[in-house]
């Protein structure tokens, strides 16, 4: 799979989980508020009732994740791997998503994953991979139960 297809897949499975909380975090975890700069920043990512910004939502998401809330740390590590409001690290983008991924949050798992699987921004590692394909998948998240299947 290549590495643009793969960052793709990451970020469509971020917008899907994020319908829905109970696929977003695990069972034992509490669903963070829906904060001002989360808010803000999904409404720049999407252009929803603002003109669509990757600069901006990156700065209102980076609030949010630096506050804390996983959601905002899964999409920092989105924005930082594809390069979108800010130049491409997947170390800095390997980094968050490992923290929102300690908070349970099910997606966040799922790419800490995918980079071990393909030593982006850490060395690849296929045992480290399995084990959080596992975690996410024990919360239901369907990509990573997909990728345990292959």
């Amino acid at each position: 799979m290549s590495i643009k297809r793969m960052l793709l897949l990451v970020g469509l499975s971020v917008l899907f989980a994020g319908c829905s909380t109970s696929r977003f975090y695990g069972s034992n975890s509490t669903a963070y508020s829906d904060s001002s700069a989360k808010s803000m920043g999904v409404r720049y990512l999407l252009g929803r009732g603002v003109e669509q910004s990757n600069e901006k939502a990156f700065y209102y998401f980076n609030q949010a994740a630096k506050d804390g809330d996983p959601f905002a740390q899964n999409e920092i590590a989105y924005m930082y791997a594809a390069g979108k409001g800010t130049a491409r690290d997947y170390s800095k983008a390997f980094d968050w998503y490992k923290k929102a991924a300690a908070q349970g949050l099910a997606s966040a798992q799922y790419n800490v994953g995918l980079f071990y699987l393909h030593g982006l921004g850490t060395p690849a590692d296929k045992s480290q991979a399995r084990m959080w394909f596992q975690k996410s998948a024990a919360h239901g998240f369907e990509p990573a139960r997909v990728a345990l299947s292959r």
